[in-house]
């Protein structure tokens, strides 16, 4: 795995991909757990919208959760940052998300320190659902990605688990694996929360009361040592749920800000209260015919995840990886 992981340094390095600016991507013996993942598996699932070589601010990585980084945030994050002149990339893992999220911290393990190694700079990480678990794991279990991040925002994220899936795994004892590991109780949300947050990062959840999925809300989205913000906090009964979260423009604009200081969380103070009567969705991400098309999309592939009953599915959570098992 070393070899590997050298030789993909070294073919980067030859196609003026790198930086001089040294970083943990660029030792010898990147710390921390070593990765499974083939290189080109893990090289294949990232893309940036730009060369990330020279940028002036901190590149963003977008990281979905049962669904493509295009299903997820094609018709909003991956169109809108990317107009604001910021820099950003996104990972699809080979399972789509149904697969162990220990294989899926990988991938975020990966990207963090190539983006960084590439840029000279510091990581953002933005996800939905599970995918900042994939995103916390990687910044909890492998010590040298919080000092490559400088921004963590979660969207509907379940921290502590969601009474839904382990209804559904429960009920069937047949999910797949990462359904397991977001059910209230799962070995992996404890291991996770076993260990505290490292400092550095800024770290923000943003959440809805009126989430289907994770639930029950505000607790399942409570990130412990983080910032929770609640969206009807700010605007009482905002319509938002669990899927138009992505295109919501208040969850946007508190991205936005958590982007612009890096090392802090989003602060609402800084969203002007007028935003509770302006437009729902984010500016110029989707026209009305658009919208109930893209959010079925999502909304399919997410909610496929819960009665999924392929040959993904398992009638057990994985085993936790020994790096990660209590001694």
């Amino acid at each position: 795995m070393k070899k590997q992981y050298l030789a993909a340094l070294a073919l980067a390095s030859g196609f003026g991909l790198l930086t001089a600016v040294p970083t943990a991507a660029a030792q010898d013996s990147p710390p921390g757990p070593p990765l499974d993942v083939p290189v080109s598996e893990l090289e294949h699932a990232l893309s940036c919208n730009v060369p990330l070589a020279g940028i002036t601010r901190d590149p963003v990585l977008l990281t979905p959760a049962f669904s493509t980084a295009e299903q997820s945030f094609g018709w909003n994050y991956l169109r809108n940052l990317p107009a604001r002149g910021i820099p950003t990339c996104s990972i699809t893992v080979p399972d789509h998300g149904y697969g162990d999220l220990q294989n899926a911290a990988e991938y975020v393990v990966y990207a963090v320190r190539k983006m960084s190694a590439q840029s000279g700079r510091k990581v953002a990480v933005v996800g939905h659902q599970h995918g900042p678990l994939d995103e916390l794991w990687a910044i909890k279990f492998w010590p040298d990605i919080p000092g490559l991040v400088s921004t963590f925002v979660s969207l509907a994220t379940p921290y502590h688990g969601t009474e839904e899936a382990a209804t559904a795994c429960g009920a069937s004892h047949f999910c797949p694996p990462s359904v397991w590991q977001i059910s209230t109780g799962s070995n992996f949300l404890k291991a996770l929360d076993s260990r505290p947050l490292p400092a550095g990062p800024g770290y923000t959840s943003i959440s809805t009361l009126f989430d289907e999925l994770i639930v029950p809300q505000p607790y399942a989205s409570d990130l412990p040592g983080g910032t929770h913000i609640v969206l009807q906090d700010i605007c009482r009964l905002r319509p938002i749920e669990h899927f138009t979260i992505l295109a919501d423009n208040l969850s946007y604009l508190l991205v936005l800000d958590a982007l612009a200081h890096p090392g802090l969380p989003a602060d609402p103070a800084h969203i002007s209260p007028w935003v509770c009567f302006g437009p729902l969705y984010q500016p110029g991400v989707l026209s009305p015919l658009e919208l109930p098309r893209e959010l079925i999309d999502a909304a399919g592939a997410i909610t496929g995840a819960f009665t999924h009953v392929g040959p993904d599915g398992v009638h057990a959570e994985p085993a936790l990886r020994s790096y990660a098992a209590a001694p």
